[in-house]
């Protein structure tokens, strides 16, 4: 989560207090107006400024975030300003908990993120890996340990790894000390790869592979070397055409060309290897049915 500033506008911070104070519709209202749906792009600077108010009132602002993050699809639902009442409730819990020394108070935090990492609104899933990097900005390595579990579930997965990729968590880690970012992408590599053909339809999947797409480009930079070997692991027996797309788009990157050109070569090289030869279309497999017109006997 990037730093923010708090809220700007005093209207809407004493709407913020009247809310605290139980009366909730009128800061609904407000952030449902300012929130840019219906339409393309979610308000997330009011967000994240509503998420660093939050955090600066402490324990007081709880109960109204875990109120607004709780909001349930059908009450809030997806692509309305109501959903954007979710996404700050989300972004306010994670705020909070990164600031908050007391444990119980980032276990809460971390069970409601966990919740919420498969929640239907994309744009509410979406707040939790932001959330998630705010907390690994404390919590640092610990939090890749706590999120170990999650690693089983393609949208959980997607958050843990899209966090990763944010700086405010992956700077936290000793540039000696790749292991524990290592890890987290190859469990996230190995749900991917591992997936049975009919999970490749599952959005939660879909968003997986996208996120490989993306995240190990980042941890490449901090980590060069041995990201670049767990690429090349990856793309000498990877069999999923849409992950040998996800290692390539990560090593077409034009700020490490210089440093590892050579590198991105034999990667690329081994992911064309990976296809092997292609199939004779006039070759008919055991087990399958010629779909082509029927040969002449003779």
């Amino acid at each position: 989560m990037t730093k923010a500033e708090g809220l700007r506008s005093a209207e809407l911070a004493a709407a913020l207090d009247r809310a605290i104070a139980g009366k909730r519709a009128d800061l609904y209202r407000q952030l449902e107006l300012q929130s840019g749906l219906p339409g393309p792009r979610v308000n997330m600077n009011l967000g994240l400024a509503f998420a660093h108010e939050c955090a600066r009132l402490g324990a007081r602002s709880d109960e109204l975030a875990y109120a607004m993050a709780s909001l349930p699809p059908d009450e809030a639902r997806g692509a309305s300003g109501k959903e954007f009442v979710s996404v700050c409730g989300v972004l306010a819990v994670g705020a909070r908990a990164t600031s908050a020394e007391e444990g119980a108070v980032r276990e809460r935090a971390l069970a409601l993120l966990e919740e919420k990492a498969d929640d239907p609104r994309f744009r509410v899933r979406d707040a939790v890996p932001l959330a998630l990097a705010a907390l690994g900005s404390a919590m640092k390595g610990e939090l890749a340990e706590r999120v170990e579990p999650w690693m089983d579930r393609y949208f959980h997965a997607t958050a843990v790894i899209r966090a990763l990729a944010e700086p405010a968590w992956l700077e936290t880690f000793a540039t000696d000390d790749p292991g524990p970012p290592l890890r987290l992408l190859q469990a996230a590599y190995d749900l991917a790869h591992d997936a049975p053909r009919s999970a490749f339809r599952y959005p939660g999947h879909k968003a997986l592979v996208e996120a490989l797409g993306s995240a190990p480009k980042a941890v490449a930079r901090r980590f060069s070397a041995p990201m670049f070997e767990r690429y090349a692991a990856w793309a000498e027996k990877v069999k999923i055409p849409e992950l040998r797309d996800a290692i390539l788009a990560n090593v077409d990157d034009t700020q490490m060309k210089k440093a590892f050109g050579e590198e991105m070569k034999r990667i690329k090289a081994l992911v064309q290897q990976s296809k092997g030869p292609p199939r004779d279309p006039t070759i008919l497999r055991h087990g399958t049915r010629g779909r082509g017109k029927k040969r002449e006997r003779r």
